[in-house]
């Protein structure tokens, strides 16, 4: 005979979460393939389980026994860490829980039926346009049964098992109340993961463990009826983007109504002093750039759902390579989506603040960023995990992976990328190049291996004819004022000093080892533009069908210019011309301008 749970206090909570938190663990692939709603980006279970794992980790070190103790320490650990809009909601959800609590040692089945109505009331207020057929509906429905039968169920097990049947029931009723679910097949992700944190507690009370053959047994009976390829579904704005704001100092309605016109999916949890905000965006760095005035925003994650998009559709659209690069490389964003190019950001630090370069921050507002502000800029490589996250993302999609980065000798981003890919179960699938440049002459390599890999050429001929294309690639840079290069610290500020006095001009350029070298010096600006034209010329002339691509910083004018000259030279030649990612303008300044040129050998 079971014995009966009459209260809930601190302590036996926070072992249900914990043991709710292995259940959604146990789940999370089986959450992400069924990931159609609000958009098709097969993270659902990852954002679910690291949102649970975050409590764990708080409530672990907690020594509080009363119920408001635990249940405070749950909510803001959840909102420090929630992940995703399935996250977010849970976050509020348990803020609301804390918050219909506060000061109670221990809960009956009647106090705590009516915490979570108000904890479920909570969660649909955080979100901005909140559908029936998700989640919210799951916790509102169990919430209500709670509150229908708890007066006549003194006993936590007999009332958690009733309302589990209950949540099931909303569960499978989800997609007859949202379309999309409906012809991919499937309930909705979040609303499962919310039934699983159930069963969790469930379990643990009748058996003091969590089941895990019946869930792998109940998952895939359950994924063999899901038709991903019949919804139709598509990715409205490119990013995810969240934050943790601090010291809030509006009302979260005003928050939501200065950023809800930046996108879709908003989702505003948290308490008067903080808050968590998730919303799909194609202008993350805007966002960051509004919430900043109402608090501190101590805490961002941004993810290209167009990159994970493309995993969900393995059942459908499996392909034989892939290609990554890093945000150093120049390419136009049309060519990056077109040919399905996954980019690893680089760190911008502006002073103390570090930003995703291309994520974060787009060139446009480093530049200006560059022209105004005196706090010192820097740029470092991308850390491993950011590496290991994209081939994590991709790799069962496609056979092989190329990945063709910036010159070993100016980064050490390529070891970034050796580094992401060992011990990974896919690392013998990816080949890492050295492109041995950087910029538009990285973009052109890149744009040549998509072009190769759309043909259907061999992973092995790919990598053959990249290899001869590092060696016939230039690029030449001109360099307006040498005060960026001293900045930076790439020039010594006496050698500095006195190129400024004489009013020289440097051209760079990259050798075949990879190093940024002079390629030229002349006095005056004029000069130093033709002569970077004539030397980009004079190599296009050396090889065979050559292609070119120009990056400028803040001067579209001068790319232009630039692009007629060559078109006047070479009749059929086309030339891309690119915003400079930060990676060069943080050295070459205002007015710089680079012209890459590929040729065959």
């Amino acid at each position: 005979m079971k014995i009966k749970i009459k209260y809930l206090n601190g302590i036996r909570f926070k072992r249900f979460i914990v043991h709710s938190a292995q259940r959604v663990n146990q789940m999370e692939r089986y959450l992400n393939d069924i990931n159609v709603f609000p958009v098709a980006d097969g993270d659902t279970g990852t954002n679910m389980s690291i949102t649970m794992n975050s409590i764990v980790q708080g409530v672990k070190k907690c020594k509080e026994s009363s119920f408001a103790g635990i249940s405070s320490v749950i909510a803001n650990s959840a909102l420090t860490g929630a992940r995703g809009n399935s996250g977010a909601i849970l976050a509020q959800f348990f803020q609301g829980l804390a918050e219909a609590t506060k000061g109670k040692v221990r809960l009956t089945t009647e106090a705590f039926a009516a915490a979570a109505i108000q904890a479920a009331e909570q969660a649909k207020k955080a979100i901005s346009n909140p559908q029936e057929g998700t989640i919210i509906t799951v916790m509102k429905d169990w919430a209500n049964h709670l509150t229908e039968h708890a007066p006549y169920t003194p006993d936590f097990f007999e009332l958690f098992k009733k309302s589990l049947s209950k949540a099931k029931y909303s569960l499978a009723q989800t997609p007859n109340k949202l379309q999309i679910l409906k012809k991919a097949g499937v309930v909705d992700a979040g609303a499962q993961g919310f039934v699983n944190l159930l069963e969790g507690i469930v379990d643990f009370i009748e058996y003091g463990r969590i089941r895990s053959l019946e869930v792998e047994a109940s998952a895939k009976g359950k994924i063999k009826n899901f038709k991903q390829n019949q919804t139709n579904s598509k990715i409205n704005f490119q990013f995810c983007a969240e934050c943790l704001l601090e010291g809030i100092s509006q009302d979260r309605e005003i928050i939501r109504q200065k950023i809800s016109h930046l996108g879709n999916s908003l989702i505003i949890a948290g308490s008067e002093s903080k808050a968590h905000i998730h919303i799909h965006t194609d202008k993350p760095e805007r966002v960051f750039s509004v919430l900043s005035e109402y608090g501190t925003i101590v805490k961002t994650k941004v993810d290209d759902m167009s990159q994970k998009h493309t995993k969900i559709k393995l059942s459908t659209q499996t392909e034989n390579i892939g290609l990554v690069t890093d945000s150093t490389c120049d390419l136009p964003p049309e060519i990056i989506k077109k040919y399905n190019i996954q980019i690893v950001p680089i760190v911008i630090q502006i002073g103390r603040k570090s930003y995703l370069d291309k994520v974060e921050l787009k060139p446009v507002d480093f530049n200006r960023i560059l022209k105004t502000s005196s706090e010192r800029l820097l740029t470092s490589q991308p850390p491993p995990a950011y590496f290991k996250d994209i081939y994590h993302n991709i790799a069962p999609k496609y056979e092989s992976i190329i990945s063709l980065h910036i010159s070993g000798k100016l980064s050490g981003t390529i070891q970034g990328a050796r580094m992401g890919c060992r011990e990974m179960e896919y690392n013998n699938k990816i080949h890492i190049i050295d492109s041995k440049t950087s910029s538009v002459a990285l973009g052109l390599l890149v744009a040549e291996a998509a072009q190769l890999i759309q043909k259907g050429c061999k992973l092995e001929e790919i990598i053959n004819r990249l290899k001869i294309a590092v060696d016939n690639i230039k690029i030449f840079i001109s360099i307006p004022t040498l005060k960026y290069l001293m900045r930076s610290g790439r020039l010594n500020k006496t050698k500095g000093f006195l190129g400024t006095i004489l009013n020289l001009k440097p051209i760079m350029t990259v050798n075949s080892d990879g190093y940024i070298v002079e390629a030229a010096k002349v006095i005056g600006q004029k000069r130093v533009v033709y002569k970077t034209l004539d030397l980009a010329i004079k190599f296009a002339k050396r090889v065979k069908n050559p292609r070119f691509a120009i990056a400028h910083v803040a001067v579209p004018e001068l790319a232009q210019w630039y692009c007629d000259k060559i078109h006047n030279i070479f009749n059929s030649s086309k030339v891309m011309i690119v915003e400079a990612s930060p990676a060069l303008s943080i050295h070459i300044g205002i007015g710089g301008a680079a012209i890459a040129v590929l040729g065959d050998s």
